[in-house]
């Protein structure tokens, strides 16, 4: 009689030998990620000037300082425009190049998120978590948009995955130079805010575990080496040509967001949680949540409680900031689920929400997308074969993106470009000569389309006649002579 051989344990699986299941959710979530970048405009500011931003990275191949309108943008570091500058460059002046990065980033998050939970629990686990994340509503949609977060969630969940390993496994220096490399790529991205997300979710995991395991890591002096070295050379090049960063970057960009409300961005106490439930639908209500059973689990948990804290005391909020403690949210409810006798069918059921409701509303979606998209406004000059273009007291970078041509910015101040550090900082850089906007319309170069705001347009341009109207922007076409 032929005995049976024993199962394999995880360890000794291939790393990336997943179940069906989790090809499948990678080959959904790709999917609808690829449908969304191509069916929804760039919506201006967030996207526009972020796509714009990447484009003329990839003309002038300044990849230290990141440029809008011509003019120093260093409200973010370079690495998300660098990455759409790379596809803009391999596909062109197109929405879906510059979403790329959100795309790939939501890919390798689903993977890694899959991979530790394979290896410290089993593939039902795995494939349960991958889908639970992909089919986050909030995961869905930052997953096809031109934004730090979905990145900066690749980044937070290297980390927290990597730690949860090292407290079964035991340490690795291969793992900890990824969790280390993870912090870099997250500080290129956003800012000090990713040393936040590593240092206060290991705290917070020690705290719930009582033991000190947790920031045993932290301890990696080679790590902290490869964590701020790559990004330490990037900031000393941009102090070299822009001294007055290191004051933006370390109090105005990231603490005074914290303690102060300048920035417009404060929400009130109910803000956070309602994320966390209104971005995991259906499922942030369906789960029938439990205390984490697991070490693994304890660290996501930890991970998720302090985000949660945290920007509930920040001063500066929006819903995306919240979105990389969702790999870790879709671990905990994946073991409650787990742990669960409810049927299979509720939580396959569960799984369709995000694209029926995507699909039945993606008409209205798309319409409101437009209305906050220069896709109309670039269509209307393009169509008309001006060569040149103005705007006075506003901007689109949407538009400016797809027609692929510079234009002249009419701004004493510089507020049309939604750059904090151009407004506060724009007489610096006019003495050296980078302030590429002009300050009066009559000293600006004569244009063939003139754009204001529809709320300010005042009398049409002299020898000028209608072009475009929409519910932001009004265009003038200069007649010929």
């Amino acid at each position: 009689m032929k005995l049976s051989e024993p199962p394999l344990s995880p360890d000794a699986l291939p790393r990336f030998a997943f179940p069906r299941a989790v090809w499948l959710v990678l080959a959904c979530s790709l999917a609808l990620s690829l449908g969304l970048a191509t069916w929804f405009p760039l919506v201006d500011p967030d996207e526009g000037r972020n796509a714009e931003v990447a484009a003329e990275m990839a003309a002038d191949g300044d990849l230290v300082i990141p440029h809008l309108a011509g003019v120093p943008y260093l409200d973010k570091p370079p690495a998300l425009f660098a990455m759409g500058a790379l596809a803009i460059r391999a596909f062109g002046r197109t929405p879906l190049a510059p979403r790329l990065p959100a795309i790939v980033c939501s890919l390798l998050t689903i993977v890694l998120l899959a991979r530790a939970a394979r290896r410290l629990a089993d593939e039902h686990h795995a494939w349960r978590a991958a889908a639970l994340f992909a089919a986050a509503p909030l995961a869905a949609v930052i997953g096809a948009y031109v934004i730090f977060d979905m990145p900066l969630a690749l980044c937070v969940t290297a980390v927290w995955t990597g730690l949860a390993l090292e407290l079964e496994r035991g340490p690795s220096r291969a793992r900890r130079a990824g969790m280390f490399g993870a912090i870099a790529f997250g500080l290129l991205l956003k800012g000090p805010v990713m040393l936040a997300w590593a240092l206060g979710g290991s705290v917070t995991a020690a705290l719930l575990l009582r033991a000190m395991a947790p920031l045993r890591w932290l301890a990696w002096a080679p790590g902290w080496l490869l964590a701020l070295g790559v990004p330490g050379l990037w900031f000393a090049a941009a102090l070299q040509r822009h001294p007055e960063y290191l004051r933006y970057a370390f109090l105005e960009e990231s603490l005074e967001r914290l303690t102060r409300s300048s920035f417009d961005r404060n929400q009130p106490g109910w803000f956070v949680p309602a994320v966390f439930a209104g971005g995991a639908l259906p499922w942030s209500l369906a789960t029938p949540w439990r205390l984490p059973a697991s070490r693994a689990s304890v660290v996501a948990v930890a991970f998720v409680l302090f985000s949660g804290l945290f920007f509930s005391f920040s001063h500066s909020k929006l819903v995306t900031y919240l979105l990389p403690a969702f790999p870790a949210l879709a671990w905990w409810a994946a073991e409650c689920w787990r742990r669960s006798r409810r049927p299979a069918w509720v939580f396959a059921t569960m799984l369709l929400f995000t694209p029926l409701l995507l699909a039945i509303g993606s008409g209205r979606m798309r319409e409101a997308a437009a209305d906050s998209s220069g896709e109309g406004l670039a269509r209307a000059i393009a169509g008309s074969g001006a060569r040149t273009l103005r705007y006075e007291d506003c901007y689109s970078p949407g538009t400016d993106f797809l027609l692929g041509k510079p234009s002249t910015v009419v701004s004493i101040l510089g507020n049309p470009l939604t750059s904090n550090y151009a407004v506060r900082y724009r007489e610096t850089l006019r003495a050296r000569g980078l302030w590429r906007l002009v300050d009066d319309p009559a000293e600006a170069p004569v244009a063939d389309v003139i754009v204001r705001e529809r709320r300010r347009e005042g009398v049409a341009p002299e020898g000028h006649l209608e072009l475009f109207r929409d519910a932001r922007f009004v265009a003038w076409r200069r007649q010929a002579d």
